[in-house]
């Protein structure tokens, strides 16, 4: 059975703009400083871990980038940005071979992806992005992947599995207007489409193709909420299509007075008509209190 497996990457820029990058122990290219999420922690915290972890430098998380799905792997990214807050940047560590910072003009010839780093400064905010990795390419880096295992298992630094999240992708899907917004029948009143990430597929797909007989939203990653303490995560995003006679069971409903439950009515409040230009903000569920933010923290 399959289950989307979640990782984060951050990219830390220096006072001159020069980006952070880590050549992997394992594969021997340079990307940025990035790796699995642990169960009960936080993306931004996940992010800021890594960097240290990888390349020994402290970095402020400043904010999302964007989701990036890897396809064959089950695996979403989540890109932050950031800037260099303390500590020491190493020469090498345990998980790299090399660290350095790097002017974006002049990277290593070995850049993976290297496209993502200039999603990180660029004034529009990117789509979400499926990554094909040739098959050939893919079986290669699975043996590798294979042999780091069994180095690690044998020196006793045996690697954890991926721990299993409930993960969900929201939508808000809005008429031209943003007066109104797509809604479901829920037991207690009205709620967003909503679907559960199998993994299989992006999120942002899957939420497409359970919306497709509504018409062709294009997503725009908007919000994150996260509950660490029980691992569940929704990943928001919000698209326009042109107001018509909806199929049933989904109707229009009043975006400011809709009788929606659970966190729906507050993913409403924080959509504006410009979504797809504004920041993308976090929701973090700390027992019964919700903290927000514009920015990671």
């Amino acid at each position: 059975m399959t289950f989307l497996r979640l990782g984060t990457a951050c990219a830390v820029l220096d006072d001159e703009g020069r980006v952070l990058l880590s050549q992997r122990g394992d594969l021997r290219v340079w990307n940025l400083p990035g790796g699995r999420v642990d169960a009960g922690e936080l993306l931004a915290e996940t992010a800021a871990r890594e960097v240290r972890e990888e390349t020994g430098v402290i970095a402020h998380i400043e904010r999302p980038v964007g989701l990036y799905y890897l396809a064959g792997w089950n695996r979403l990214n989540v890109v932050y940005a950031g800037w260099p807050l303390g500590g020491s940047l190493l020469e090498k560590t345990n998980e790299s071979r090399a660290n350095g910072y790097f002017d974006l003009r002049h990277l290593p010839d070995s850049v993976r992806w290297e496209w993502l780093l200039f999603d990180v400064i660029s004034d529009e905010r990117p789509l979400p992005r499926i990554i094909e990795t040739p098959p050939d390419e893919l079986r290669r880096v699975r043996r590798q992947f294979r042999l780091r295992w069994l180095k690690n298992l044998l020196s006793g630094r045996p690697e954890p599995r991926y721990p299993r999240f409930e993960v969900r992708v929201v939508g808000l899907v809005w008429d031209e207007g943003h007066r109104w917004v797509l809604t479901l029948p829920d037991t207690r009143g009205r709620t967003l489409p909503r679907v559960v990430c199998s993994g299989a597929r992006a999120p942002w797909d899957e939420l497409a193709a359970a919306l497709s007989r509504y018409g062709n939203p294009i997503f725009h990653w908007v919000g994150l909420w996260q509950d660490a303490a029980r691992d569940k995560l929704e990943f928001v995003f919000a698209a326009t299509i042109e107001e018509s006679d909806l199929p049933w069971p989904a109707e229009w409903s009043t975006a400011r007075n809709a009788a929606l439950t659970g966190q729906d009515a507050a993913y409403i409040e924080r959509v504006r008509p410009a979504y797809a230009r504004d920041p993308v903000w976090t929701i973090v569920q700390e027992a019964e209190t919700i903290i927000e933010s514009k920015e990671a923290v």
